[in-house]
């Protein structure tokens, strides 16, 4: 959601330049510059978005390849709030409709709506998408091995609908919520000409549904870039046949973030995250190790857990260098016999604070891990 306030800027600078050089110049020294430093600054372009706005979207994920896409975002006005009797300041609502496509093939397009309710007391998301998925799927076991290294791509190309509410417990920054999420596809492997067995009809079609339920937690001091303050979240997924699913399992998840400031503008971030699944899985349902450096999906587990720290050096009050690194653990899928898997990647990049008042930053990380290098857009936080 705050990725369509982070990025709109780009395009509407663009679209401001192309009308009017001259209006452009002087709105942009009014609005982009920061009096404080005389450097570039979109605190208050951010924090004044209002009506419709241009969204470019940008992809990095390394298992989908590169690609771009286009988001045309509403912004409602936003309520006023008492700051003594509301603390709290919640992102404004919107609604978007949004389309992309990668440099591999897949591509998605949709809607959706982000609505903040009753003094921030309730939040509400609902999607709806249409998606065309291309990626690669690495078994383990005996499968592995008739498959290699390489792994067997597949397609997955369907519609999903999400529907998720939270409630703001009092006055408070813990939150509890529950969600819907409903996919209906077709499955298709890319089998080899040359496997050395025959393996079973490689296309199925299938429905996925689930409720879920959640607790939150979230003290940190910036929606964008948190530098200082702790956030959590437990959550538990239930996909049934009630619900209009095909495979019957469930889900357990949390996460945990630290944020420990050093001095003005550096500060060192914590994550520690854990996944697992028990039932009749699907091969795309198991958790992955998510870290900068690994493809989605590279290292699946019964149960996952990563952990990753990340330091934010601030060279200037504007410049910053990030050095992170983390590890995944995954245990053996019983389905396929075999083992568990510990690996490793980290990387380096750089952050430009594009709104101070915001704590808003910006930059390229490029990270290294077991098989490959990759190169990342980094808006706001990288988790």
């Amino acid at each position: 959601m705050n990725k369509f306030v982070k990025t709109g800027l780009a395009s509407t600078l663009v679209a401001y330049a192309m009308w009017s050089p001259s209006v452009f110049s002087g709105w942009f020294k009014d609005t982009m510059i920061d009096p404080q430093d005389g450097m570039l600054d979109a605190s208050d372009y951010l924090a004044s978005a209002k009506g419709f706005l241009p969204v470019p979207i940008i992809i990095t994920e390394p298992a989908v390849g590169y690609g771009l896409g286009l988001a045309v975002a509403y912004f409602h006005p936003p309520k006023e709030l008492d700051d003594e009797e509301h603390p709290h300041h919640g992102p404004p609502s919107i609604s978007v409709g949004f389309g992309a496509k990668t440099e591999n093939g897949t591509y998605m397009y949709g809607g959706g709506h982000s609505g903040v309710w009753k003094d921030d007391h309730i939040r509400y998301v609902g999607a709806i998408a249409k998606m065309n998925i291309n990626m690669t799927f690495y078994p383990d076991g005996l499968i592995g091995e008739i498959v290699g290294p390489q792994g067997v791509d597949f397609n997955i190309d369907g519609g999903v609908l999400l529907q998720e509410v939270q409630f703001r417990l009092k006055e408070s920054n813990w939150w509890l919520g529950g969600g819907y999420v409903y996919v209906s596809a077709d499955n298709t492997f890319k089998l080899f000409d040359d496997l050395p067995v025959d393996l079973p009809n490689p296309a199925f079609e299938f429905d996925l549904g689930a409720l879920s339920v959640f607790f939150e937690y979230d003290g940190t001091d910036s929606t964008f870039t948190p530098t200082q303050g702790l956030s959590g979240k437990l959550e538990y997924q239930n996909y049934d046949d009630n619900w209009g699913s095909d495979f019957d399992y469930d889900h357990y998840s949390g996460e945990l973030f630290k944020f420990i400031p050093f001095g003005d503008y550096s500060s060192l971030g914590l994550r520690l995250e854990g996944e697992a699944v028990s039932g009749e899985v699907p091969f795309f349902g198991f958790p992955f190790v998510d870290l900068r450096g690994i493809p989605a999906m590279r290292y699946q587990g019964q149960d996952v857990v990563t952990g990753e720290v990340e330091y934010l050096w601030g060279v200037t009050p504007r410049w910053s260098v990030v050095f992170f690194g983390g590890v995944g653990y995954t245990s053996a899928i019983k389905d396929f016999e075999g083992k568990n898997n510990t690996v490793a990647a980290g990387g380096l990049g750089f952050r430009y604070r594009l709104a101070r008042k915001l704590g808003f930053q910006a930059g390229v990380d490029v990270a290294r891990g077991p098989e490959d290098t990759s190169v990342y857009l980094t808006i706001g936080n990288a988790w």
